[in-house]
């Protein structure tokens, strides 16, 4: 699943992000292009739950 998180500015912001998705049940790998501000997480987790995950990190996902 890919989403667009436009208010994602820097390398602190892609830590954070990460971070908090790797600790997602269901998330095998997270890739992460701060150029293009896309956020791809693969595995078997729940859509809703990644968007929650990016939301209390303090972000907001756009599907993609």
């Amino acid at each position: 699943m890919k989403f667009i998180v436009r208010d994602m500015s820097c390398e602190h912001c892609v830590r954070r992000i990460n971070d908090t998705l790797s600790r997602l049940d269901g998330v095998k790998e997270v890739k992460i292009d701060l150029e293009q501000k896309l956020v791809e997480v693969d595995g078997t987790a729940d859509v809703a739950a990644v968007v929650e995950a990016i939301k209390s990190a303090g972000y907001t996902p756009e599907a993609k």
